[in-house]
């Protein structure tokens, strides 16, 4: 991942200047217009900025450099993630993220120290809006990309489209978390696909390529490998909400239980379990008070179905693939080299 930190302090530089242009124009609506920007602005530039790292070595990749165009849309990127999380802390009633407060707790805790009786509906509430303005911030910012109206209308039509994906793979998500209707693997695989790993690769490497001009087979074979190296990355998710450290991830362990999410980790242990560890399982999956010993319990049914064996292998056949589609791309060995340590990355972070 070294090759994405290189471009890091340029985004974070472009996403702070932004902010400050922004304040101006908010400040003087109301109390909150302030008070959004630095909620906003913190929130951001304490990202790892994955995507819009992606959209600039995309365009360096199929160009030979990136261009102040890149710049801008990795910061709308990043404005798309921002409002993303938000919204999806909500949904997910989480208090952490990158551990520090999620912005709707700390409208929540603000409405406390307010004496507001409905504290929590009214974090939900501006956490809404706050979201609402990060997307907004980010399409008002690609306005000013300053390229041809082909390219411009084709940058706004790819992250149309893919945040509309990524709001019915939500959706789905959401669904399934609150029902017990069946579901097949393939539909697991599908909320990955359009929920988390179109959006977090396929998109960025999608846009530098075309801000790149780079020609249709090579934006194809990129959204493919992004497509693969997402579901990796949401399999990977999936590990570290059950195996990881909350220090290092930032999120509480075994949240995705107290959610109720419908992982492959769940799917395999409801196709192997006995009767009597479904039963035990079904009063774990949705549940507030998980313990360190109900963690454990999973942990074990795990261990003894060989379920993370089955997943390496899932992971291992998806990495294949994005091996295969990165040997195809027309672009200089050094960019398939990085290409493969972004695959590595994916396969063995901790964070």
């Amino acid at each position: 991942m070294k090759f994405l930190e290189t471009y890091r302090p340029k985004i974070k530089e472009a996403l702070a200047e932004f902010f400050d242009t922004q304040l101006p124009h908010l400040y003087p609506v109301n109390r909150w217009g302030k008070d959004v920007i630095e909620r906003l602005k913190d929130f951001s530039l304490s990202g790892k900025m994955i995507r819009g790292a992606l959209i600039l070595f995309a365009e360096e990749m199929c160009n030979g450099s990136y261009s102040p165009n890149a710049l801008k849309a990795a910061v709308s990127m990043e404005l798309f993630q921002t409002g993303l999380l938000i919204h999806d802390d909500i949904m997910d009633q989480d208090t952490t993220r990158r551990g520090k407060t999620t912005i709707f707790y700390q409208y929540a805790e603000l409405a406390k120290t307010m004496n507001i009786q409905q504290f929590y509906h009214f974090g939900e509430s501006m956490g809404i809006c706050v979201g609402d303005i990060a997307f907004f911030l980010g399409f008002e910012n690609l306005a000013n990309l300053d390229a041809s109206p082909t390219i411009q209308n084709k940058i706004y039509q790819t992250f149309s489209r893919e945040m509309c994906f990524v709001g019915l793979g939500q959706m789905q998500d959401v669904f399934y978390s609150i029902t017990d209707e069946n579901l097949s693997e393939n539909t697991i695989l599908s909320i990955y696909l359009y929920k988390t790993s179109r959006y977090t690769f396929s998109l960025p490497l999608m846009i530098g390529a075309i801000l790149g001009k780079a020609k249709k087979h090579t934006i194809a074979c990129l959204e493919t490998i992004g497509e693969n190296l997402g579901i990796i990355f949401q399999i990977k998710d999936d590990e570290l909400g059950l195996f990881g450290e909350e220090s290092i991830t930032g999120k509480p362990v075994g949240s995705d239980i107290q959610e109720n999410k419908k992982t492959l980790y769940y799917w395999y242990l409801l196709k192997y379990a006995t009767p009597e560890e479904k039963k035990q399982l079904n009063t774990l999956f949705g549940s507030s008070s998980l313990s360190k010993e109900h963690l454990s319990y999973i942990h074990s049914l795990i261990e003894k179905y060989g379920i993370q064996e089955n997943i390496s292998q899932k992971q291992q056949a998806l990495a294949q693939i994005v091996r295969e589609e990165i040997a195809s791309l027309p672009v200089e060995e050094s960019y398939k080299k990085s290409l493969e340590e972004l695959l590595a990355y994916n396969l063995t972070r901790k964070f």
